[in-house]
């Protein structure tokens, strides 16, 4: 069950955050970060699976500051309007909001960042940015090899998916290669016949012998960190 309540970010504004909390013992907290298609269908199913396994869950809607309540689908029409409202956002007000959840929860919890696609990446700049995140996931995340310039502040998990058009071969290398030997940890799983949005059970690219993997590994890595 959810309810939807309003934080401050650092610029004074109100983000819309959707909050999912466990019926069970409660072991840490998560901002669940949104791909281009808004908190959507999908990503309210996500943050269901992560709150019914004890982790009180935020999910900012961090499209507010352009358009509200974007709910979109996987139609040609809907991802170019995703990308298109990605664009517009860019990076650094996102992080910020995703920061502020963060500094909210950790009153608390400890505290991790789990992305998709976009939110991938955000999960990645937030792990580099933010003092006091305690874990960072990153699934699929285009945009993760431009950003390989600061290491993540906090123990990262990645997962990757080989035949990815929008990370490709090169890009996927730079990742696992930058990951060695980091302290925190980066742990990196690249996923055979697996493809950009496998984790989506709404989408073609939907694999959910990979799906369950990535799951068990997130879980498993999260009840280690936090």
């Amino acid at each position: 069950m959810s309810n939807k309540i309003k934080i401050k970010s650092a610029d004074d504004k109100d983000i819309p955050v959707y909050i999912y909390e466990p019926s069970i013992e409660r072991i840490g907290a998560i901002v669940l970060i949104q791909e281009i298609f808004g908190v959507n269908d999908h990503i309210k199913d996500v943050a269901k699976k992560f709150s019914n396994e004890g982790f009180v869950t935020w999910v900012p809607d961090i499209y507010f500051r352009i358009e509200d309540d974007v709910n979109l689908g996987y139609s040609t029409d809907e991802i170019k309007k995703g990308k298109s409202l990605k664009e517009k956002l860019g990076w650094d007000l996102p992080t910020m909001d995703i920061l502020s959840c963060i500094a909210n929860l950790k009153v608390s919890y400890n505290v991790a960042t789990i992305g998709f696609c976009y939110g991938g990446s955000l999960s990645w700049r937030a792990a580099c940015t933010a003092y006091g995140l305690d874990a960072s996931v990153c699934f699929y995340g285009s945009q993760i090899a431009s950003f390989l310039d600061k290491n993540p502040r906090c123990s990262t998990l990645v997962h990757l998916a080989e035949e990815d058009p929008t990370i490709n071969k090169e890009d996927q290398k730079k990742i696992i290669e930058f990951s060695k030997n980091k302290e925190p940890a980066i742990i990196i799983h690249n996923y055979k016949n697996a493809d950009h949005g496998f984790f989506c059970d709404q989408r073609k690219n939907f694999n959910k012998e990979n799906r369950d993997l990535a799951f068990k590994r997130t879980i498993e890595f999260l009840k280690d960190s936090l």
